[in-house]
């Protein structure tokens, strides 16, 4: 059934624009909706981030501000006179009785009290009452029992922000309260002293677990969508809502990992995702830390409803468009019935014939189209003609090229050939020999590209050169090349705003056989004879990229009875039919061969010639090659 519905949309117009009607609005649609996703993703994120950070803040705060509030308690606890006449006198009532009446007004915040000597030697203990009593319970096994000189020390030490009290740390509750089992609580100590202000004595709370987790429930309140979570600073006591699993919780802290107040999801065995988001330790002790928690699909609930909305909208628009397409495509098709007809007039040989343009939007387009279409052959006679005056045009400028190229080159001492075959019509590739008195001047350039602008900007940069040599034939090779360049740039770069450039390379003979030379182009080939050939690679910049340029200048030497060879790109990258380019190894290897080494300048002119169109499958640029050979000794 599928392969007989592609076999009529390949033949049906109709069905191949509806196919591809409703495929565009399908990937409009999708493309649509994964941008609005992302962004809703995006905005839902942040959201949860900033809630959770927030709340994560607020949390902290309530838990430090508790425990400053019950540490403010024991100082109070401390500086009463029941705590100094329990000292004075030995007896343990009067800080029991004490403690025992006040300990209930916490409402369970503080699991137990007691009241040390200076050696940290119980003095009296008393614990939490059940829920509902007025006073709360002597510990009386605890007394005399050494709990450490911790607290003392805490007492002394002092605290920036309870003054005289401090949160000592994490301990076990059984430490103060037998029946409590290994939970932990957090100690908080605050000094007693006597009259003179020396200190006796350290009455020591411990701040009980389930009071902070009543205190958390309260502040998650009644949702039960995000779960606080504070812990100390070593994650030794770990905290949650009342009814949260303690295990789960504490795995829970120890997993995260992402700096405070970043984002982050994590997966426990056994658990759905959450995203937490953590607070920095606070400065005071125990270092109290908070994570605030938010399983990940409640965090996304409004995420998945909206994909799913997104699915429905997609199929409901997709329906349309398809139903809308299948009526827009019958009511067009029936004007493509006379169009028909006049084409197969036309095709007949009948250009006479014109559809009435009697349609709009776009078969009206279609219909002058066809018109024009038809009157342009009528005037194809016309642009033969012009195009055969464009061919002459350009047959003259190919003349004029040519033209400023040495016809016969002679340098005195040397026998010299010289030949340009350009890619097209006009070429860019440029060549000159310059002979003086006593001196001359050899240049070899490529424009990037080829046709008639590289044809111009070659013209341009042969006059420019021979303005700045015929100047000063004695002259520097570097001033010439920016003589060059300044012209190319200023004519091409600015006035013609283009954006051909040039390399180049002068050089001039001072006598014996040396050069100096200047530019950058393509390697200098030095026949030395018995098979040896230098390669010299010039350097420079090229002519034309900017107004101004820093040529560096070099030397080289032919001997008597070597040959100089000058080539432009177009001879050593003239690719074969498999992409392979003749290259400079092989023009080194052809030079070093007896036959061409011992050869004419001429001879060794046609051989690199014959060689490289031989190699070549097709000419891709301009090809240029001069040969200067220096004669022997008589």
């Amino acid at each position: 059934m599928f392969a007989r519905f592609a076999d009529r949309t390949k033949s049906s117009l109709r069905l191949r624009l509806m196919v591809a009607t409703l495929v565009l609005v399908a990937l409009a649609l999708a493309v649509a909706a994964v941008a609005f996703e992302r962004v809703a993703r995006s905005v839902i994120v942040d959201a949860v981030h900033s809630h959770l950070s927030a709340r994560a803040e607020e949390v902290q705060a309530a838990v430090v501000r508790f425990q400053r509030e019950r540490a403010l308690a024991i100082r109070n606890w401390a500086e009463a006179e029941a705590m100094q006449m329990t000292i004075d006198s030995g007896d343990p009532k009067f800080a029991e009785d004490y403690l025992r009446r006040t300990i209930q007004d916490q409402g369970g915040t503080i699991s137990a009290a007691a009241l040390l000597d200076m050696d940290g030697a119980v003095i009296a203990a008393v614990r939490e009452g059940a829920a509902g009593e007025r006073r709360g319970l002597p510990v009386v096994t605890l007394r005399g029992v050494v709990l450490g000189d911790v607290p003392v020390k805490a007492a002394l030490e002092g605290s920036a922000e309870l003054g005289d009290g401090v949160a000592a740390g994490t301990v076990p509750l059984s430490r103060l309260d037998p029946t409590e089992g290994s939970a932990l609580g957090v100690m908080v100590a605050a000094p007693v002293k006597d009259f003179a202000g020396d200190l006796v004595g350290v009455v020591v709370g411990v701040l009980s677990p389930h009071g902070l987790s009543r205190l958390l429930g309260g502040i998650a309140g009644e949702d039960g969508l995000y779960q606080p979570i504070v812990a100390d600073e070593r994650l030794t006591l770990v905290l949650s809502v009342p009814s949260a699993d303690a295990r789960k919780v504490h795995a829970l802290a120890e997993a995260a990992s992402a700096a405070p107040g970043a984002l982050e999801t994590i997966a426990l065995a056994g658990s759905e995702p959450v995203l937490a988001v953590r607070t920095a330790p606070d400065a005071g002790v125990p270092g109290w830390r908070t994570f605030m928690a938010v399983h990940e699909a409640d965090a996304y609930g409004r995420l998945y409803w909206l994909r799913a909305l997104l699915g429905i909208l997609f199929a409901i628009v997709l329906a349309v468009a398809g139903v809308a397409s299948i009526g827009a495509i019958r009511q067009a098709s029936r004007p493509l019935t006379d169009i028909t007809q006049s084409m197969t007039q036309v095709a007949s040989g009948d250009l006479s014939t014109r559809v009435p343009e009697a349609y709009s939007d776009e078969l009206g387009h279609l219909v002058h189209s066809f018109n024009v279409m038809v009157s342009e052959v009528e005037r194809s006679r016309d642009e033969l003609q012009r195009t055969e005056a464009l061919r002459r045009e350009v047959e003259i400028a190919h003349r004029i090229q040519t033209a400023i190229l040495p016809v016969a080159p002679s340098l005195a001492g040397y026998d010299v050939a010289a030949r340009m075959k350009p890619a097209d019509d006009v070429g860019g590739d440029l060549y000159d020999l310059l002979p003086f008195d006593d001196t001359f001047w050899v240049l070899v350039g490529d424009v990037s590209g080829h046709g008639i602008n590289s044809g111009l900007v070659m013209m341009m940069a042969q006059a420019a050169a021979y303005a700045a040599i015929a100047e000063n034939p004695r002259g520097s090779p570097k001033t010439v090349i920016a003589a060059v360049n300044r012209v190319v740039h200023e004519n091409v770069r600015r006035r013609m705003r283009r954006d051909d450039y040039l390399t180049l390379m002068a050089a001039r003979h001072i006598g014996d056989g040396r050069f100096v030379a200047a530019g950058a182009h393509q390697p200098i080939f030095l026949s030395r004879g018995s098979g040896k050939v230098d390669v010299i690679e010039p350097a420079g910049p090229w002519c034309g990229l900017g107004p101004s340029v820093a040529p560096r200048e070099y030397e080289f030497q032919v001997h008597p009875g070597e040959m100089l060879c000058l080539i432009t790109d177009g001879m050593v990258e003239a690719p074969d039919a498999g992409g392979d380019l003749f290259g400079e190894d092989r023009l080194a290897q052809m030079l070093s061969e007896p036959s061409v080494s011992s050869a004419t300048a001429s001879q060794a002119l046609a051989a690199i010639f014959s060689r490289v169109e031989a190699f070549a499958a097709t000419q891709a640029d301009d090809m240029t090659a001069v040969v200067l050979r220096r004669q022997p000794h008589a």
